[in-house]
């Protein structure tokens, strides 16, 4: 008989390396499960998962409040009900749908050519330095109408932030300048744009405007733009390397969509189902709810583990195995609604209802069109010997440290 889970079996290496086991005995035997050394209430199957995300009422944002306020100020992350609903009302039409297609994607695929073309010619190549790591910046920095010459400090603000964010000094302290110093910096293009708005996304955001005439303050623009620059440039990153370390892992696969790239899309709505790289999320209950026999109370935290909900075996079969042609998930185009019908289900890599990711189009697109260049590019790669990634949880991430390839 295997031995009981506890909560030092969660924050052990092993896990940390592969946790598909614990989180498929934990589904099974103990579907909420308290850790007790992070004091969280976890969720593991997929449909306890999705109802968390959609009920905003009773699981709130608020812990993120702590996380990121004093850092660089409110922002929808940690906002619930009209708070959120008024700065998602604006903010959103600049990043999905027409504007995005008309205004940015060709911007990406520009700034996804530059940063190939400074590849070297011979020998390894450090795909993180060169490419995964420096694109989603340089994509947020370009599609606020910033030059190049401005990517060198925007990366001292996010890597000031992201570590101000953890909470220990002197990091936290020096986040919270660089901070300041960027919304001051920062403050004389919102005025410009407000004057003279042009297709970037600061005069977007500037400019936008809810049906009752309500807008962003420049506190707000500032704030927001360093959540975009923390949490989409961190992430898209970390999901770029880790799917193509998934490709390059995979022979069979990775020739399918050298062969047919139109596979990509599809090929990218598995890897995050089944690999994606936020692997949890928190929310603290706002009353009394009861779960699986067990009453947890108002003001504790329900932890969602989102990896462990898309490889759910009772909504995806066989779910370690990696099928972008898999009937029961939905592929391409995300949506806000998700969930499961008719045997088939959404993704949750991008979350549910009002809090889905808000930038899912941009990081979709950029992952693309990066994957594409590199097909085109370095047509015959391998990693390098030696030098192979570690793919395992940090922190609230699941993601390779390292991708450095060679031509073979």
């Amino acid at each position: 008989m295997s031995e009981p889970i506890t909560a030092a079996v969660l924050h052990g290496d092993a896990y940390a390396r592969d946790p598909f086991p614990v989180w498929e005995r934990l589904r099974h035997e103990q579907p909420l499960f308290h850790d007790t050394i992070d004091d969280r209430w976890l969720l593991t199957r997929y449909d306890d998962v999705a109802a968390v995300f959609r009920d905003h009422e009773t699981y709130s944002t608020r812990p993120y409040q702590r996380i990121f306020t004093d850092v660089i100020g409110p922002t929808m992350v940690q906002m619930d009900g009209p708070d959120h609903d008024v700065r998602r009302a604006i903010v959103a039409p600049a990043l999905v749908g027409r504007r995005l297609e008309e205004h940015y994607l060709g911007l990406v695929d520009g700034v996804v050519e530059g940063l190939f073309d400074r590849l070297p010619a011979a020998g390894p190549v450090d795909l993180i330095a060169g490419v995964t790591g420096p694109l989603p910046l340089r994509v947020v920095a370009t599609i606020l109408g910033l030059p190049v010459e401005e990517d060198a400090y925007l990366h001292e603000v996010t890597n000031r932030v992201i570590a101000a964010l953890a909470g220990e000094e002197p990091a936290r302290s020096e986040g919270i300048a660089a901070h300041a110093r960027f919304s001051a910096r920062i403050g004389g293009l919102i005025d410009a744009r407000e004057r003279d708005p042009g297709p970037d996304l600061v005069s977007a955001i500037a400019t936008g405007r809810t049906e009752a005439g309500e807008q962003l303050s420049r506190t707000e623009i500032a704030s927001f733009i360093s959540l975009l620059m923390v949490a989409g440039g961190e992430t898209t990153d970390r999901a770029l390397s880790t799917f193509w370390w998934t490709l390059l892992s995979d022979p069979g696969l990775l020739a399918a969509v050298r062969a047919e790239p139109a596979l990509l899309d599809a090929a990218f709505s598995e890897f995050m189902r089944r690999d994606g790289v936020v692997v949890y999320e928190d929310r603290e209950l706002t009353r009394d709810v009861e779960w699986h026999g067990r009453v947890i109370r108002a003001g504790e935290i329900v932890r969602v583990s989102i990896t462990s909900a898309n490889n759910d075996e009772s909504v995806f079969r066989d779910p370690r195995r990696f099928d972008p042609a898999r009937p029961d998930l939905r592929l391409g185009k995300e949506s806000r609604a998700g969930g499961r019908a008719d045997g088939v289900a959404g993704h949750l890599g991008f979350g549910l209802g009002k809090h889905f990711c808000i930038g899912y189009q941009l990081a979709r697109a950029e992952v693309i069109a990066a994957t594409r260049m590199l097909l085109e590019r370095l047509p015959a790669i391998a990693v390098r010997p030696g030098t192979e990634p570690d793919l395992r949880i940090r922190w609230f991430h699941r993601y390779v440290d390292r991708l450095v390839v060679e031509r073979v």
